[in-house]
């Protein structure tokens, strides 16, 4: 079972602990674990859409294997599959960390020193304070990149030392850097060309910003750069498809070669936001 805080939204895995059992979110604040609600008469199958008994085990309309779950936010009984919430709303595909896992220390992926959890605003970030780099999990980066709060920004613009940025790693420094969480190597992503700023992402947990890094594109998304920076990928991948098409009728090419074309010229913008929804 998962419980999102109420406050910042990090999910934590409760599984096995006991209903009334208090949890302490990183963020700092004090979450309980309340009893899943009565069943509901009816949920929507998440394949088909059809009405299915919250009791039931396969859609008898699509004839789907389902697999009854909680809301981490509402406790609302849902069926695995489902993105949303269709009580609450609520994500339900963010990556979730053990609750006993709440209080223990992350090493700074660029330097291992330990990153401290601050919240700021209504968001929980990991900092470093030897090398002042940044770690946001995945509800973060969304918070800070699609719901762009002004009231957000400024906290954050307000809460983060401003220093210069490095574009490349500094002589002696990893340039492949681990997640804080799971460990696994993080990828190197140009967030958008005008920024030149290289980000490095888990698909699973989060992104970490060197120094310096997370205000410069905090003052890039909400100034308009993002949106500015998408449509021109877009439109530079709509223009690449478009000609590619062309050579295709011309000298056609086999399916699998311009398949794998198309897909290797895709913006690292696109695919960065894109494993931001699909995580």
């Amino acid at each position: 079972m998962i419980l999102a805080c109420p406050a910042c939204d990090s999910r934590y895995d409760v599984t096995g602990h006991a209903i009334g059992q208090r949890f302490r979110c990183r963020c700092g604040e004090m979450m309980t674990l309340e009893a899943m609600p009565p069943t509901a008469d009816e949920l929507a199958c998440p394949h088909c859409g059809a009405g299915v008994a919250a009791t039931a085990s396969t859609c008898q309309h699509c004839g789907a294997e389902l697999l009854v779950k909680a809301c981490p936010r509402c406790l609302t009984r849902v069926f695995h599959g489902h993105k949303h919430c269709p009580a609450c709303g609520a994500e339900l595909a963010i990556a979730a960390i053990a609750a006993d896992a709440a209080d223990a220390t992350r090493a700074c992926p660029r330097c291992d020193a330990a990153l401290r959890a601050r919240r700021v605003d209504d968001l929980v970030i990991d900092e470093c304070g030897a090398c002042l780099g940044v770690f946001l999990d995945h509800v973060a980066i969304k918070r800070v990149i699609v719901d762009r709060a002004q009231s957000r920004a400024d906290a954050l613009l307000g809460a983060l030392p401003r220093v210069e940025v490095n574009a490349v790693p500094a002589a002696g420094q990893k340039m492949y850097l681990r997640c804080p969480v799971c460990q696994a190597i993080m990828n190197r992503r140009l967030f958008a060309a005008r920024t030149g700023i290289i980000i490095d992402v888990c698909l699973t947990h989060g992104t970490f910003f060197d120094a310096g890094e997370l205000p410069l594109i905090i003052e890039f998304v909400m100034n308009g750069g993002l949106d500015n920076a998408l449509h021109k990928d877009i439109k530079r991948m709509r223009e690449t498809a478009l000609r590619e098409l062309a050579q295709a009728h011309a000298a056609p090419l086999p399916v699998a070669r311009l398949r794998s074309s198309r897909s290797s010229r895709g913006g690292a913008l696109v695919d960065f936001l894109a494993s931001l929804f699909d995580s």
